[in-house]
């Protein structure tokens, strides 16, 4: 089997059956690409802070959305981690911007402070990723899409199935649309009003993509 034979499957499911979901995942890429444009013509700490974050946000969806092509849904939640505390991230900046000057002398507080004083709500996610995706473990949970167990063997190359990569790419959804969110509030601060286009554009999104937001805990 060639090393591409699963991701050229999900590729060209991405031109079938899964084409709703992959328009609503390149439209969220290009609200956080359009946003990063703007914040880069901002002169500001602020902006230029939040605008660097939300681009390392848009790296770690992009590199999330890659994995979950090669059927690698597992190894994509060590991805999803630090995605989800670049999201809180920004909204711990946008909610007190003089708070740049912590992230600009190394004094932000850890990741878990930082969602406390937000009132996060990925703790459990945060706890679940830590166990079974951000650190390696031989948990059955964190291994068991590693073995066949009809042919009671090691399963090197992970098959493609549409039902599953659909599911994943749901969860990446809800994330995705969380980075965009932030990235359109992050750039209503920076500017001092809100862009009535972007949020229009947000809106809709959520919209159209309500029944792809799901819980990730359950969907795994």
């Amino acid at each position: 089997m060639s090393l591409w034979d699963t991701r050229q499957q999900a590729q060209a499911a991405l031109a079938g059956e899964l084409q709703k979901e992959a328009e609503l995942l390149q439209e969220a890429f290009e609200i956080v690409d359009e946003c990063v444009e703007r914040l880069e013509a901002i002169d500001t700490l602020f902006a230029r802070v939040v605008g660097l974050i939300t681009v390392k946000a848009r790296n770690l969806a992009l590199g999330s959305y890659s994995v979950l092509l090669d059927a690698l849904g597992q190894e994509a939640g060590a991805i999803l981690r630090p995605l989800v505390e670049a999201i809180e991230l920004l909204r711990y900046l946008r909610l007190d911007p003089t708070r740049v000057e912590e992230a600009l002398d190394g004094r932000l507080p850890t990741a878990g402070a930082i969602a406390k004083r937000i009132d996060g709500e990925f703790q459990e996610l945060r706890e679940y990723l830590n166990s079974y995706a951000s650190h390696l473990s031989l948990d059955l949970v964190a291994v068991r899409h590693l073995m066949d167990f009809q042919q009671l063997r090691l399963r090197l190359v992970q098959p493609f199935r549409v039902e599953v990569l659909r599911k994943n790419m749901h969860v990446l959804f809800a994330f995705l649309l969380f980075a965009a969110i932030e990235a359109v509030n992050c750039l209503a601060m920076a500017q001092g009003e809100v862009d009535l286009d972007l949020a229009d554009r947000v809106d809709a999104l959520r919209n159209r993509g309500a029944s792809f937001i799901v819980d990730p805990l359950k969907e795994g």
